[in-house]
């Protein structure tokens, strides 16, 4: 666990300032377009009810696009959100609370963008009571390839090379594995594959945004959308449009579970 924490420590694939920043934003942009996460968060709340209960004790929100639930403690990398919310800004992958705080702590849509995903999985097994409850949910796999493939066909006919433009994610076959070394018992990784539709590729664009999704790979270079490279985008992206008009694109969703062990360890 160590060994895998110092790997992710060095490969950085995401800027923090800018993931911040963009967070910052999203506590404004997304007023009316929260309709993904709430979806999210109520499949959340039906997957908890199968999981059995947890200990009692007080509860972890990480993610604050929507605010906790009364009484639950919350945690966002954007001190905007977090003061909205009456939360505590902080990365995920930093230790900010004392272990075993928490007989449930829940992730929403933000631990795809933390650099040490397993750093972050075990600090979050640390803070958990005794037979305490995980649960996270954040875009994984190959999400929105159609998105993906209009970047990739406006930058080979614009010419001048590939420029890097969405980061890494994290396998979902990969998941299992990740919750088991990072200390947990009754691991689950799941995926659930959503189909969004959107008229326009500026669409989708906004809604990233209102997500704080967008603008912050490390390696993304300034200035790299030309207007004709987002022209050329547009067009690649219209061209798989529906009857309706609309673009489907694909977002892979995926679900963590897991309990701390019923007694303290590690």
């Amino acid at each position: 666990m160590e060994t895998d924490s110092r790997q992710m420590q060095d490969f950085r694939p995401f800027g923090q300032p800018a993931r911040r920043r963009a967070r910052d934003r999203a506590a404004r942009l997304i007023v009316g377009r929260g309709q993904l996460l709430q979806h999210v968060e109520a499949e959340l709340t039906a997957r908890a009810d199968l999981l059995g209960p947890a200990p009692e004790g007080p509860s972890l929100r990480i993610g604050l696009l929507l605010p906790p639930p009364p009484g639950t403690t919350g945690l966002d990398p954007s001190a905007r959100l977090a003061a909205l919310h009456g939360g505590l800004q902080g990365d995920e992958d930093q230790r900010h609370f004392p272990d075993e705080s928490f007989a449930h702590i829940t992730a929403l849509m933000t631990l795809h963008g933390v650099n040490d995903l397993p750093g972050a999985l075990l600090l979050c097994r640390r803070a958990l009571k005794p037979g305490g409850r995980f649960q996270a949910v954040f875009p994984a796999g190959f999400s929105a390839g159609l998105v993906r493939d209009a970047f990739l066909d406006a930058d080979i006919a614009a010419g001048g090379g590939v420029p890097p433009r969405l980061g890494p994610t994290v396998d979902p076959a990969e998941a299992a594995g990740l919750l088991q070394r990072a200390g947990f018992q009754e691991p689950v990784a799941e995926v659930e594959t959503l189909t969004l539709r959107y008229r326009t590729l500026a669409d989708f664009a906004r809604d990233a945004r209102a997500h704080g999704d967008s603008g912050w790979l490390a390696a993304r270079a300034r200035g790299l959308t030309t207007p004709r490279r987002w022209a050329l985008a547009e067009a690649a992206f219209a061209a798989h449009a529906g009857a309706d008009g609309r673009v489907p694109v694909e977002v892979q969703l995926l679900h963590l579970s897991g309990r701390a062990a019923p007694t303290a360890s590690g």
